[in-house]
């Protein structure tokens, strides 16, 4: 319920959940919502959208649109949200409590390929924003993880891509996200963001960041990175080039063995 409560969705707004199966997020929108504008209710996977249509049926809700796109390819298909929220795929493990295969079942692997679907979900949940909404333009994302990769990584990665900056999740409790951890060095407005412990808050560890969507501007610190490793890859090639050469010239300039050599010695010593 925490993501919904940080969400705060309004009465007639055009609100959207990327990940909504099975459906308790979405519905519990719905209810917020009163039935009232138009909520899109979307997975990616069929067989557990059927799980939100019972819930829906369940509990008469009747403004939800339900949708199985990939939620990447979201901002071709819909545009101009109010609000979005992403409670994002992840390693799942804030619920180990509850399933105790995740210790087993994850890898590095895992998690790699997690954190890097998180952030193209982020920022294509970003970019199918209305920042020019009179009551919203707020995006909550959330996972049922404790691990600083898909929490602070993401959305760190989300504030130097996008035109977005973190605000205050309207929840009265739980801990600060970090600002520094290991080799990280986030930005000092992570610590709006809030953690929730399985042995601090007697719940399933969770992470829930809110963010606000200024413009549909991308940063031109992206376009001079993106420069920045172009020139890097040019140079390289030029230096490869290079040392090719050097090593070419010398082979090109040995001389080769005139046929015949050894059958003119043989005939000065006759």
């Amino acid at each position: 319920m925490l993501p919904v409560m940080a969400l705060a969705p309004q009465e007639n707004e055009f609100i959207l959940d990327m990940c909504a199966a099975p459906g308790g997020k979405a519905s519990h929108i719905a209810a917020i919502m009163k039935n009232t504008g138009v909520l899109i209710a979307n997975d990616v996977n069929k067989n557990r959208a059927k799980a939100v249509i019972g819930n829906f049926h369940r509990m008469g809700i009747a403004n939800s649109v339900i949708s199985t796109y990939d939620g990447r390819h979201i901002p071709q298909l819909f545009k101009n949200f109010d609000r979005v929220l992403l409670d994002a795929p992840c390693t799942g493990t804030g619920v180990i409590s509850k399933d105790s295969g995740v210790k087993m079942s994850k890898d590095e692997t895992d998690l790699q390929r997690c954190f890097t679907l998180q952030r193209e979900l982020l920022l294509a949940a970003i970019d199918s924003l209305n920042f020019k909404s009179s009551t919203g333009g707020y995006l909550v994302y959330s996972t049922c993880s404790v691990l600083a990769e898909e929490n602070e990584c993401v959305i760190d990665y989300a504030l130097k891509k996008r035109d977005v900056k973190l605000v205050d999740t309207g929840l009265s409790f739980g801990t600060e996200g970090f600002t520094n951890l290991r080799q990280h060095r986030f930005h000092p407005t992570m610590k709006l963001t809030r953690r929730f412990y399985p042995h601090t808050h007697n719940m399933d560890g969770f992470f829930v960041a809110k963010l606000k969507k200024f413009s549909n501007i991308i940063p031109k610190n992206n376009e001079s990175e993106d420069n920045e490793e172009e020139t890097e890859i040019n140079n390289i090639d030029s230096e490869n080039a290079e040392v090719q050469n050097t090593i070419e010239k010398p082979v090109a300039n040995i001389k080769k063995p005139k046929h015949g050599r050894g059958k003119n010695r043989a005939e000065k010593k006759n």
